[in-house]
């Protein structure tokens, strides 16, 4: 039908220039793309695409990874005092370290994101939270004598599965602390449709 829309071009009324780049400001012809409803030619998408390239491949570890345990410790810290406060031990501290130091890898990176940075602050998290262990762990090795220190650390990581279903909310917890972290360094995907013909 002659009256049926068209999404796939972009129509103008007789003696328009087409569409202009929302980047360079320059007529989008004779193909133009579009990102969250604005408009780019092509020559500015190309650009724009090599930028985003460059600036993920330009990403900081070192600094991720020293942004990333300085929260990690923080986050340890803010339990210990919570519980040394309160004598209880609050579960849902840990979905507050993981914030911190999702937060922390993410700027620490320079925003980039990504798998690495998720696989280091998911680590990162789950080091911090399993911490908090280490005091009963150091009272019952004390216990039995002489402990070398890389057992009592991987008691301190199994800690919260050695309690079986009854820490089960304790799992839930952080399993959720770990999420965060994850989805807080999802590297973002700039995705442009098109290209669609201007017809001036």
């Amino acid at each position: 039908m002659d009256g049926d829309l068209q999404f796939e071009r972009a129509e103008y009324a007789a003696g328009g220039t087409g569409p202009a780049c929302c980047t360079c400001k320059l007529p989008a012809t004779p193909q133009y793309h579009q990102f969250n409803g604005r408009v780019f030619c092509t020559n500015c998408r190309q650009q724009i695409e090599q930028s985003i390239q460059q600036f993920h491949q330009n990403g900081n570890m070192p600094q991720a990874i020293l942004f990333g345990l300085g929260a990690a410790a923080l986050g340890s810290a803010i339990f210990y005092a919570v519980s040394a406060a309160t004598g209880y031990e609050l579960g849902l501290i840990g979905v507050l370290v993981g914030y911190l130091v999702g937060k922390a890898v993410r700027k620490g990176s320079g925003s980039v994101g990504g798998r690495p940075y998720q696989l280091l602050a998911v680590a990162l998290t789950y080091v911090s939270i399993t911490s908090t262990y280490m005091i009963e762990i150091l009272r019952s090795a004390h216990a039995e004598g002489n402990v070398p220190y890389a057992k009592l650390f991987g008691w301190a990581l199994a800690a919260p599965f050695l309690g079986g279903f009854q820490n089960i909310l304790g799992i839930i917890i952080i399993g959720i602390a770990l999420w965060q972290a994850w989805k807080m360094n999802r590297r973002v995907a700039v995705t442009f449709t098109g290209p669609f013909s201007a017809n001036a």
